[in-house]
C-alpha cells in the first residue's frame, strides 16, 4: 500500500473542518517538523519561499505574546481569522506556511506500520500526556496527527507485522 500526502487544499480544508469541529489549537491538529518547532523568533519574509508580507507578520507579531514557532501554532485558528489588519489573502497564505511546515498528514496508510501515542507511551514507559508535548515538539521523526486527531508514529523497520 502507497501512503497518499495530503496536499494543499486537501491540508486547508482538514485545517479549516479540524478546527471548527474539535476547537483546538493548530498544534493539536497538525503536527510541525521540529526544525520550525526550534525557532525562536519567526521571520517569514526572511525565507526565500515565504508567502507572508511584511505587513501581515507585522499584524501577527503586534498579537503574538512572542514570536516563537511554538507559541504560533498554539494559537486556535480563529484567533488569526478574527485578527484585525491581517486580511483574507494574509490568512491564507498564513494557510500555505503552516502546510509547508507541517508534517505531512497520510490520508492512506497501514495501521499496522505505526505506533499510537498510547503505545508509544507504554513501550516507553511514559505517561501519554508527557508524551504528547514531545510529539508536539517534532522530536520523533515522521510522527504525524491524522485525520482522527490521533497521533501515530511510524514503527522502525523490521518491527511492522503484517496481519
Amino acid at each position: 500500500m502507497n501512503e497518499i500526502k495530503m496536499n494543499y487544499e486537501q491540508f486547508r480544508t482538514h485545517l479549516k473542518k479540524a478546527s471548527r469541529k474539535r476547537n483546538v489549537p493548530l498544534i493539536k491538529i497538525v503536527a510541525f517538523q521540529e526544525k520550525y518547532m526550534k525557532i525562536e523568533e519567526v521571520q517569514f519574509y526572511d525565507v526565500e519561499q515565504n508567502h507572508m508580507s511584511v505587513q501581515a507578520c507585522n499584524t501577527l507579531w503586534m498579537h503574538l505574546e512572542n514570536k516563537s514557532f511554538r507559541n504560533m501554532v498554539s494559537q486556535h485558528l480563529q484567533f488569526y481569522r478574527d485578527m484585525e489588519n491581517l486580511g483574507r489573502h494574509s490568512f491564507e497564505n498564513l494557510i500555505k506556511e503552516l502546510y509547508d511546515t507541517s508534517v505531512p498528514v497520510l490520508l492512506d496508510y497501514n495501521p499496522a506500520h505505526y505506533y499510537t501515542s498510547g503505545q508509544l507511551a507504554e513501550i516507553l514507559v511514559m505517561d501519554e500526556e508527557r508524551l504528547i508535548e514531545q510529539l508536539e515538539m517534532g522530536r520523533f521523526k515522521g510522527a504525524f496527527i491524522n485525520e482522527d486527531g490521533k497521533w501515530l508514529k511510524p514503527k522502525p523497520d523490521g518491527m511492522v507485522v503484517e496481519s
